[in-house]
């Protein structure tokens, strides 16, 4: 996610498919295929049991081999050399491989057919971040929050199961509504900066279509998201339901990679710095980054996305981040202090933001969460 003044040159990227649907899991050997008669499911622990003999049987039932192996659920270098001896050790390089689990499971796929330079599908099972879309993996040693991203290409397809997503626990769906939420605040804040897009290599600007993205999901949330999260509640694929599954996976996937972050997304890469924060996923902590955005700018939208947040378990003040009276002020403080000085997207918004503007919009969001209960 680079930072940096645009050209008048624009870039837009994308997965080659998007397949969206009950029951598409089924497809996957077809949409393999396309690349070849052999695949390596890299499968998420909690999925492996379940999904390893089924999926070996629908590629064989289509003439095709899959091979398939449990992923840790840490996105590392040593898993990545773990999974590369393993490849290396298979009669022959598989033509495709599929991801199938969470954000981690998608990234460490990116990363594997990147080192291979063949195809890959992304299989999410919960609806709660971006990762399975995009074309950046976050690879990280034991103990760090970042320290290697690698770049290839977007995934060749991506194939959302609904029947599969709607299984996940509810707490993944506000994951993945927080992330999506902030994806139009954030863009539309990086294009009056003028900072490059997060597609084509550190020097574009966004395409309209990008744009056009990030705001459709923002729409499609606003308006069908509380219905959604009640559909993902009551474990229903509704028509709501399946149309926020884009929204939050392809749209705000498309909206992030070719626009920009600001605000959001650098406060919740801080969150570690907070010692008495409880943990949360990334897309909670971004939605909740969203509304300190939206105070920071005097956004009229405000009010409209605080409330969308209190419904859908998005975090609205610093006690929902696990902060007491006691501790709030302290934790605040270490929070911007990381973030001030090491997280350039906090800057990415057109206007100057200080360390008071930080804190004042952090607190004035605990105030008027107050007033609301």
């Amino acid at each position: 996610m680079p930072a940096g003044k645009a050209s008048i040159a624009r870039a837009f990227g994308s997965p080659s498919r998007y397949v969206q649907g009950p029951g598409e899991f089924n497809n996957l050997p077809a949409f393999a295929s396309n690349y070849g008669d052999t695949a390596l499911a890299i499968i998420d622990t909690f999925f492996y049991a379940s999904m390893k003999d089924r999926i070996e049987e629908l590629f064989a039932q289509k003439g095709m081999k899959a091979y398939a192996v449990e992923f840790n659920g840490r996105c590392s270098h040593a898993t990545m050399k773990e999974l590369i001896a393993f490849t290396e050790a298979l009669p022959k390089i598989p033509d495709t491989f599929i991801g199938i689990g969470g954000g981690q499971a998608c990234d460490i796929n990116k990363a594997i057919g990147a080192h291979f330079r063949k195809a890959f599908i992304n299989v999410p099972t919960a609806l709660s971040s971006d990762a399975p879309t995009s074309t950046h993996s976050i690879i990280n040693n034991e103990g760090a929050m970042f320290d290697r991203i690698v770049h290839y290409k977007n995934p060749d397809y991506v194939v959302v199961d609904t029947e599969i997503t709607v299984q996940a626990p509810l707490f993944m769906f506000s994951s993945g509504i927080g992330d999506a939420l902030a994806t139009y605040i954030e863009a539309e804040a990086s294009f009056a900066n003028n900072n490059v897009c997060n597609a084509g290599g550190g020097t574009y600007r966004p395409t309209q279509l990008g744009m056009a993205a990030a705001k459709i999901s923002f729409d499609i949330l606003m308006e069908k998201g509380r219905s959604a999260f009640e559909a993902a509640r009551n474990k229903t694929c509704s028509a709501d339901y399946e149309d926020v599954a884009e929204a939050t996976i392809l749209l705000s996937g498309l909206g992030f990679e070719c626009t920009g972050v600001s605000v959001a997304h650098g406060l919740q890469a801080g969150f570690y710095a907070m010692p008495d924060a409880k943990q949360m996923m990334h897309g909670t902590g971004v939605g909740y980054g969203a509304l300190v955005q939206l105070v920071l700018q005097k956004d009229e939208r405000f009010p409209e996305v605080f409330s969308f947040c209190k419904d859908t378990g998005i975090p609205t003040c610093t006690a929902e981040l696990g902060l007491t009276e006691e501790n709030r002020d302290e934790n605040i403080r270490l929070l911007i202090e990381e973030v001030y000085y090491n997280r350039w997207n906090i800057h990415n918004v057109p206007f100057e933001v200080t360390k008071e503007m930080l804190k004042n919009a952090i607190f004035e969001l605990d105030a008027y969460a107050k007033k609301q209960k």
